[in-house]
């Protein structure tokens, strides 16, 4: 049930993220990749892939205690206020483009890296201004950088990877949910209580 409040309240948020020159929009993703112990279809840590990131290649790496799974990817907004975790099966334009504009809105400021499927942004109104990690963390020029989002994606895959040891495929959603969730209400004083309000606001 924790979750599943974490996900409506989410939900809520959605569609509406606005990029500004002082508090753009970092977009990224990341493959959440593990192995499947016997083949069966949960994600466990250790053993992660030596291909980077940021290839689409297929991996198949069969061993005796389990064969290697692809993927799901992961695909993430964040500015200093929200932050918006979606699983994806493919990490390309056909993906993140219909993502970014139904979540962000029109106009908005975006902070990306160089990856192909985000080089329409500016064409279709947006404010894309990119890095490329190659040479640096931050562009010398605009300022551009993915640092914040990037730092998620290592809190969160580290925690759900390794401090819950497993984690079902078709709960991945909800375990992100809880952490956007946390994200959104950073500024409370005291998150219990803000849980309980959300439970009411959910289920009344």
């Amino acid at each position: 049930m924790c979750r599943e409040v974490c996900s409506s309240i989410v939900s809520v948020q959605r569609g509406a993220l606005v990029g500004t020159n002082k508090n753009p929009v970092q977009v990224n993703e990341v493959r959440f990749a593990g192995q499947r112990k016997f083949n069966r279809g949960r994600f466990l840590v250790g053993d992660y892939p030596a291909l980077s990131e940021d290839s689409d290649t297929e991996i198949d790496n069969a061993r005796n205690h389990g064969q290697r799974i692809d993927g799901p990817w992961v695909f993430g907004l964040l500015n200093s206020e929200e932050l918006q975790y979606f699983v994806v099966e493919r990490r390309n334009h056909n993906t993140s483009i219909p993502i970014v504009q139904r979540e962000e809105q029109h106009g908005s400021t975006i902070h990306s890296d160089e990856w192909p499927a985000y080089a329409n942004l500016a064409n279709l109104g947006y404010t894309d201004l990119t890095v490329n990690h190659q040479h640096n963390y931050v562009d010398p020029e605009s300022g551009a950088h993915t640092r914040g989002i990037e730092r998620s994606w290592l809190e969160e895959k580290m925690k759900i990877m390794r401090s819950r040891r497993s984690v079902p495929r078709q709960h991945l959603q909800s375990h992100l949910d809880y952490f956007a969730w946390k994200y959104i209400r950073k500024n409370e004083k005291d998150l219990f209580v803000s849980f309980l309000r959300d439970i009411r606001t959910v289920y009344m």
